[in-house]
């Protein structure tokens, strides 16, 4: 048995299983201005460090005060997912307000939070202030098989939440019907301090955000300063009573107990059953990631003709980028798809030809082709894969 390389899996795992098991010090995101600084011992880091404790202490899920006077004044706002509980508030603003002053030492203006909470502080006026500059973004890896179908789904959902999310109350969330048998969750919010008008159009500028950077993925969050807009395709967010939710699909009742209940001095066997969970877990996942490896290297091996080939010479002539062509006749692949309602529309078509951000689907065999003796795993340059501003394109392969 080789026991070095055991151990050194042992330990890699052992470091997996401590990292889930370790307080969260990381911020999700955060912006660090550099307009203005202050020192340790100042006025201003007295001023900050009792509203940071005030804002732990809160009894509600949106903080806005101030302290202090003129260069000294520090202004703070805060705000958590209104899912969240008051005590999952205090505790996730807490660790937010520790961690940002450690990623931003001695900035008077800084933002940042998870996804379950966000925290800002300045020394301007940022009290009742619409500001709608996207701060982050992220954006799921997998894309939708029919983007058509979901971009329709997925607009209908934020078009039945926007009102009630511009709504005295400034927050959303809602579930709506992708296939039969998937549904599509979607959350928006605004910070309560802004006016309805200001909620929409910050919302607006969230969703042309997703459409201009994740444009089919199958999941999205964006964070402005005053608001918040995220979709995925599982649940991430108990549905509150207010959101008008559809009715639940029925459920099968859940199975039995399969322990004992807990007894006093019986921590260690949960304990147990958790760390060989975790550990089971994070064997699939790597066992996963190595085939996902091999299988992308051998294709990579086996695929070594480049579609340029496809193209006129006479059109590689006169064109300033090979890319540009073949993501044109990609394009009108989809244009002509056999299943007329996965063409894309004209304000799609446009779309795409405007921004080479936006990811294009993968065309369906069209009405009427001819078949040649072109191979149809043929992929496409690999410069257009890797070319493309900001996303990596779902699209590696031209079918003939």
């Amino acid at each position: 048995m080789n026991y070095p390389r055991l151990s050194f899996w042992f330990l890699f795992i052992l470091n997996f299983l401590v990292s889930l098991t370790t307080p969260q010090q990381t911020l999700a995101y955060y912006r660090c201005s550099t307009d203005g600084n202050y020192t340790a011992n100042s006025t201003y880091a007295a001023n900050l460090k009792t509203l940071l404790s005030s804002i732990s202490t809160t009894s509600d899920l949106f903080f806005n005060a101030s302290i202090g006077q003129k260069e000294d004044q520090v202004y703070a706002l805060a705000i958590c997912r209104f899912t969240e509980t008051v005590t999952s508030c205090r505790s996730c603003l807490n660790d937010s307000s520790q961690a940002i002053t450690r990623a931003c030492p001695h900035q008077k203006e800084t933002f940042g939070g998870y996804d379950e909470c966000r925290l800002r502080f300045s020394n301007r006026n940022i009290l009742s202030s619409m500001e709608d500059g996207i701060l982050y973004r992220r954006c799921n890896m997998n894309d939708a098989a029919n983007i058509s179908q979901f971009d329709d789904a997925l607009a209908k959902l934020l078009l039945s939440l926007n009102d009630a999310a511009a709504a005295p109350q400034k927050y959303a969330a809602g579930e709506g019907n992708y296939t039969s048998l998937s549904k599509i969750y979607g959350m928006q919010q605004c910070t309560p301090d802004i006016t309805e008008q200001e909620c929409r159009q910050c919302l607006l500028t969230a969703r042309n955000d997703m459409i201009n950077n994740c444009y089919g993925k199958l999941g999205f969050i964006s964070v402005a300063y005053s608001c918040q807009l995220q979709f995925e395709l599982f649940q991430f967010f108990p549905l509150p009573a207010d959101a008008s939710p559809q009715p639940p699909r029925s459920m099968p009742a859940p199975p039995p107990p399969q322990f004992p209940p807990d007894t006093p001095g019986s921590g260690g066997n949960k304990s147990r059953t958790i760390i060989i969970i975790a550990i089971s877990t994070a064997f699939a996942v790597l066992i996963a990631v190595l085939i996902c490896l091999f299988l992308q290297l051998r294709k990579r091996k086996q695929n070594s003709v480049e579609s340029s080939n496809l193209i006129d010479l006479a059109l590689k002539a006169d064109s300033g980028s090979i890319r540009d062509i073949i993501r044109c006749i990609h394009i009108g692949l989809l244009c002509v798809q056999k299943d007329v309602t996965s063409r894309p529309t004209m304000a799609s078509v446009v779309l795409m030809l405007d921004s080479i951000s936006i990811t294009l689907p993968l065309p369906s065999e069209p009405a009427f082709f001819m078949h040649s003796s072109i191979d149809p795993e043929l992929p496409l340059l690999s410069e257009y894969a890797s070319g493309s501003k900001g996303s990596s394109q779902s699209i590696s392969e031209l079918n003939s």
